[in-house]
């Protein structure tokens, strides 16, 4: 991806529900960076829920819920950079029903009629590690910090599957990445695995487990701290780790988000990142 003299990339950050309402600094971070890297970040008036509370099974309608966000960014003539797995994969799916089935597309386009809305599927979804990694070089040339801690990377796994409507990206993609810029990262046998926290939804112990093991393989095989984005996965890698260390917190290992890292690879303070853990942060 090239600018041209002048020219910013218009984007739409999409938080999600769980980023808005629990992860601020996330969200804040993210446009933090974007904002360093040129794009021009659009303000939607409102916006709906992506519909993945309501997937599968529930109503065939939550195929509305994501046609009204797209359809008010195609309205804006902007993509969306969303800071979440669960919505990355709805868009996505989104786009892929309404191209390929006349019939989901006719009962969505009536829809939006009703809100004086139209869509004509031509708006870009991309997850913000797949915008990140696309501007690798960019970031390279901003950083400004070296990092002395080891850092154990995930991927949302809704931005690498299904293959029919996921990105080209992969897990090896996020780290070499990171590697390129001067992280220390960590290869750990469950990178590759869920982080457990849908199963929270139906078996709070079972997602717990699938956490805590996922966290575990991270901490024993070197990592000082655990890195991901996606609001479902920092709820369950970040927050339950009161519930999973509750009788060993000494245990718990600090969980940023992937633009608070690269916040601080640019320099940013900790404090304009919301990060404390002194354990690793023992700079300025």
């Amino acid at each position: 991806m090239f600018f041209l003299r002048g020219e910013k990339l218009k984007i739409i950050v999409f938080p999600g529900c769980m980023v808005l309402a629990r992860f601020h600094e996330y969200e804040m971070a993210s446009t933090m960076i974007l904002k360093q890297l040129g794009y021009e970040i659009i303000e939607l008036p409102e916006f709906c829920c992506c519909g993945a509370s309501l997937m599968p099974g529930v109503t065939d309608n939550w195929i509305n819920l994501s046609a009204h966000t797209l359809a008010l960014a195609e309205k804006y003539g902007a993509e969306i950079v969303t800071l979440c797995g669960s919505c990355t994969g709805n868009f996505r799916r989104t786009n892929h029903y309404l191209s390929r089935d006349p019939e989901v597309r006719d009962r969505t386009r009536s829809a939006l009629d009703k809100l004086d809305l139209s869509y004509e599927g031509d708006v870009k979804v991309r997850h913000i590690i797949e915008v990140l990694i696309d501007r690798q070089e960019d970031i390279r040339k901003r950083v400004r910090r070296h990092l002395k801690f080891k850092v154990a990377v995930t991927c949302p796994c809704q931005i690498l599957r299904p293959k029919e409507i996921s990105g080209t990206i992969t897990h090896q993609d996020l780290q070499i990445m990171l590697e390129s810029l001067g992280v220390q990262t960590v290869v750990y046998p469950q990178q590759y695995e869920c982080c457990g926290a849908t199963a929270l939804l139906f078996d709070e112990q079972f997602g717990i487990d699938k956490g805590m093991s996922k966290l575990e393989s991270a901490r024993t095989h070197g990592a000082d701290v655990f890195c991901t984005s996606c609001g479902n996965c920092l709820y369950q890698m970040d927050r339950y780790q009161n519930k999973m260390y509750q009788n060993n917190p000494g245990c718990k290992i600090p969980v940023f988000s992937l633009p608070q890292l690269i916040g601080l690879l640019f320099g940013y303070s900790k404090e304009s990142l919301h990060l404390e853990y002194p354990e690793v942060l023992n700079f300025g």
